[in-house]
């Protein structure tokens, strides 16, 4: 399920058989707190931007005590259900570190990710308050492999008119942020997002046939002379299936 923040509009995705309707949940990009939309629930939703938990009353009464204990339950569920996601994820690969992307000659990588494409891929630069101008490459990457994939990596570069390689970088795939993100957060910020672990396990490690992982990478104050920009996938592993 893609959960939504209301107050900066970032997106997480969390396994739909570890939400819990009703749990509270803190934005780790504008440290809101909101609550875990319920699937086919009538109540209205609370209140957007809001900083506080819902249900807490003035002290001094019976009815406090029991909704103070419900606000630090929901609290600890939140927090349970986050680093469940992350243990989970971690158990089921096996991994504590993402291993590095592998060096490959470029017949072995054309034949490992050749049923791999790549779609929606585009360029543009965005005005950051406090880095300056981010010269963004983003796109999906889509699986045609019968077979599910796994921790699918891309490689990105900028070129002057010459073909120069101004800048290049790697970077796995799983991750975006959104144009609030990428306006507002510092360089620091936007890398530790873009390389959020339990995200990219999350979303770029059981890639099934015809299925799609997303990907963004970022170049800080691009030279005046860059003209071309250019991406590939320089490394995908088999998905491990857990029975």
């Amino acid at each position: 399920m893609e959960v939504k923040c209301p107050q900066c509009a970032s997106r997480f995705n969390l396994p739909d058989d570890l939400i819990r309707n009703g749990a509270r949940l803190r934005c780790s990009i504008c440290k809101n707190i909101f609550a875990m939309p319920e699937r086919g629930a009538k109540d209205a939703a609370p209140e957007q931007g809001s900083n506080s938990l819902a249900g807490l009353r003035s002290p001094g009464t019976d009815s406090t005590v029991h909704s103070g204990r419900r606000g630090k339950l929901m609290t600890a569920l939140a927090v349970l259900l986050l680093c469940a996601l992350g243990i989970g994820a971690y158990w089921y690969y096996g991994l504590r570190d993402l291993p590095p992307a592998e060096s490959a000659s470029a017949e072995s990588l054309a034949k490992k990710v050749e049923l791999l494409t790549m779609r929606n891929v585009r360029q543009y630069i965005v005005e950051n308050e406090k880095v300056g101008k981010v010269f963004v490459i983003e796109g999906r990457v889509v699986n045609e492999f019968p077979q599910p994939k796994a921790l699918i990596a891309v490689q990105a570069a900028i070129y002057d008119r010459d073909r120069k390689v101004l800048s290049e970088k790697k970077q796995w795939a799983g991750t975006q942020l959104s144009l609030f993100q990428l306006q507002v957060l510092s360089q620091k910020e936007l890398e530790s997002f873009l390389g959020n672990k339990v995200e990219i396990l999350t979303n770029n490690t059981n890639v099934k046939q015809g299925g799609e992982v997303p990907f963004m990478v970022l170049f800080y104050d691009p030279p005046a002379s860059v003209a071309e920009f250019g991406v590939k996938i320089v490394d995908v592993q088999d998905a491990t299936v857990q029975e």
